[in-house]
């Protein structure tokens, strides 16, 4: 059974975590990054105009882990598994009757554990993996969400993001976001949505994701609705305890340091598709912790040099993952 235990990054996290709660604090007084996978999930600010504050700023401040456990590459070159923490401040406040602004700023550092076997060979994934350094993100997006009326609004944002490793140059590990749509509501039961997203990527084409939004209540009990670039079956169990499962595509992509010597100023992805059981609950009407287990499908890791073309790529096994979050609303 693969081991689920957090690596000595999470010593290196404090003075990040410390450095973005005094940035919240700041943007207290009065007057948020991301991965790949969180640009869709800007999309749930739209959703949220009617339950905004009338007046003022309310904030938001969230952390969490991620420990995956080891996987082995499909051809037997080594094993891979990756810790990754993450901290998250938002600020959120009515525009006029109709409108919703959101901001949020994100933080976050990814430790890959990448051990290549007698299998390895010199420039496949397992070798150059295993030179990754700790990887840092870092993101600022906003939204703003208009409701047209009682069953349709739109909404419209961007931002800025940032993945590398330690050495590398800041300039070259940015990218930008933008997004829109529109969401419709049918009934009591079913909200639809649509629109897209365009996004820059490193050393790579521009990405242009359509965003499909669903939310379906059958009854008071179970939801079914979109999740990112994934779906989530959700239960409410109690006015304080809900859970479900979900699966989505996700995926992290950062900018190598000129340390690697096959791979100099390159570009790296994970992709994989979590699939989870989870369960939320709501400690008060300020705080609520999270969990999700569950295993990841149909990972790879693919290397990119700095024109763009593929150096390696390789599938990975099944492996098993966990997470927790814990979040606060002001």
């Amino acid at each position: 059974m693969p081991q689920i235990t957090p690596s000595p990054v999470f010593t290196r996290t404090l003075p990040l975590l410390l450095a973005l709660c005094s940035g919240w604090a700041i943007a207290a007084q009065p007057a948020s990054v991301t991965g790949e996978p969180t640009d869709q999930s800007n999309t749930a600010d739209a959703e949220q105009v009617e339950s905004a504050p009338p007046k003022g700023w309310s904030f938001g401040l969230s952390g969490g882990a991620t420990f995956a456990g080891d996987a082995d590459f499909d051809n037997g070159i080594g094993e891979f598994s990756y810790d990754a923490y993450e901290l998250a401040i938002s600020a959120r406040r009515m525009i006029g009757d109709s409108g919703s602004l959101s901001i949020e700023l994100k933080g976050g550092l990814i430790d890959y554990t990448i051990t290549p076997s007698l299998a390895s060979a010199v420039g496949d994934a397992a070798n150059i993996g295993a030179e990754f350094d700790t990887i840092t993100t870092m993101g600022l997006t906003g939204m703003y969400a208009h409701r047209i009326d009682d069953t349709s609004s739109w909404f419209i944002g961007g931002g800025v993001i940032s993945a590398g490793e330690d050495d590398a140059d800041f300039g070259d590990t940015l990218d930008g976001l933008a997004l829109g749509g529109y969401k419709h509501t049918f009934s009591d039961k079913l909200e639809l949505g649509i629109g897209a997203l365009v996004r820059t990527r490193l050393d790579d084409d521009a990405l242009v994701v359509p965003i499909i939004t669903l939310s379906y209540r059958p009854d008071d009990r179970w939801t079914i609705a979109s999740e990112g670039l994934g779906v989530k079956i959700d239960y409410k169990a109690s006015d304080k305890l809900n859970y479900g499962i979900a699966a989505e595509y996700d995926s992290d992509t950062f900018r190598l340091d000129d340390s690697h010597a096959l791979a100099r100023g390159g570009v790296a992805s994970h992709s994989r598709i979590p699939v989870s059981f989870y369960t939320e609950y709501k400690a008060s009407e300020t705080i609520e912790l999270s969990a999700r287990v569950g295993a990841q499908f149909g990972g790879e890791l693919e290397i990119l040099n700095t024109s763009g073309n593929e150096i390696t790529s390789q599938d990975i096994d099944t492996g098993i993952f966990g997470s927790f979050n814990i979040s606060f609303r002001f």
